[in-house]
């Protein structure tokens, strides 16, 4: 019985994932199809790979050799047969707020030392489109939380307090965190990283609003549905003239991630870290200013 390759990517597929249900979502298969093919290169080898006599799934002696064997020859002979365009742009993404400071500076060192376009992609969701292929690695505010990938920190600044200026809070010249402990909070439940949970259990506040994306979360905001906590560089992405942003004492600084798949991440993923790593020490200690008050940031 002849096999392809797409046999040989289902089964390293699955010996990275140790799950069937996972491998088969990152393949983009059902989880009968999936099996299918895994007994189809069973059949052509005349041998077990995968022991199906255990509660969890493991593989066999046969099966862990094939899988070292796999793991060096299998992206080389993708890469032989199938190369990648050479004009095809390394895909950033980002959900909620771009990091302009250090994104567009290592956008433009991989551009200019390395001549590899780098596209920003914006997908609002957790993983910055990294959890269905629209991305390639990506920018994330936050923790991610996810054994199919890896998140490294490398820049950190300080958080503002969005808040209408109709708001009691408006006429403050700052908002502390347990000030906003005592207020209702607006989340972004598809790309925000921000919940009540952050807050110590005696200041906690209470989800005023809910939102999707940036336009419904400042919506929410700028109507007194509650208090927004955003990054400085993101808020200041965002002017909107029923809105304030205030500095913020007291508050956990927002934590950026650079976010890239475990196995198979594309052959320039280390360099654009390295390059983003670099941006953030070049930037420093995050010194973007908030405007005067009564000034639209």
């Amino acid at each position: 019985m002849d096999i392809g390759i797409h046999h040989l990517r289902c089964f390293l597929t699955l010996a990275e994932e140790q799950h069937f249900t996972w491998a088969a979502d990152r393949l983009g298969l059902s989880q009968p199809t999936l099996s299918r093919h895994i007994q189809r290169l069973e059949e052509a080898l005349g041998r077990s790979l995968v022991d199906r006599s255990t509660r969890h799934l493991r593989l066999t002696p046969e099966g862990r050799r094939l899988r070292t064997e796999l793991h060096t020859l299998l992206p080389r002979l993708e890469t032989a047969l199938f190369p990648p365009p050479p004009e095809a742009p390394f895909r950033l993404g980002y959900a909620w707020g771009f990091p302009t400071a250090v994104g567009r500076r290592a956008i433009e060192r991989m551009e200019e030392r390395h001549q590899l376009l780098v596209q920003p992609v914006r997908v609002d969701d957790g993983t910055a489109g990294l959890r269905d292929g629209a991305a390639d690695a990506a920018l994330v505010w936050g923790p991610v939380r996810d054994p199919r990938l890896v998140a490294t920190e490398i820049h950190r600044e300080r958080r503002v307090a969005a808040v209408s200026r109709r708001s009691t809070l408006a006429v403050q010249s700052t908002v502390s965190w347990r000030d906003v402990g005592r207020r209702c909070l607006v989340v972004n439940t598809v790309s925000g990283t921000l919940t009540p949970d952050d807050w110590p259990g005696s200041h906690r506040p209470e989800v005023g609003a809910e939102a999707t994306n940036m336009d419904e979360y400042l919506h929410a905001v700028a109507i007194r549905r509650g208090v927004g906590v955003l990054p400085a560089s993101v808020a200041a992405q965002y002017p909107d003239p029923d809105i304030l942003y205030l500095p913020l004492t007291g508050a956990p600084p927002a934590a950026l991630h650079f976010v890239r798949p475990r196995v198979n991440p594309h052959p320039h993923t280390e360099t654009l870290e390295s390059v983003l790593r670099d941006c953030a020490a070049d930037r420093g200690e995050e010194r973007q200013l908030i405007p005067p008050r009564g000034t639209v940031v």
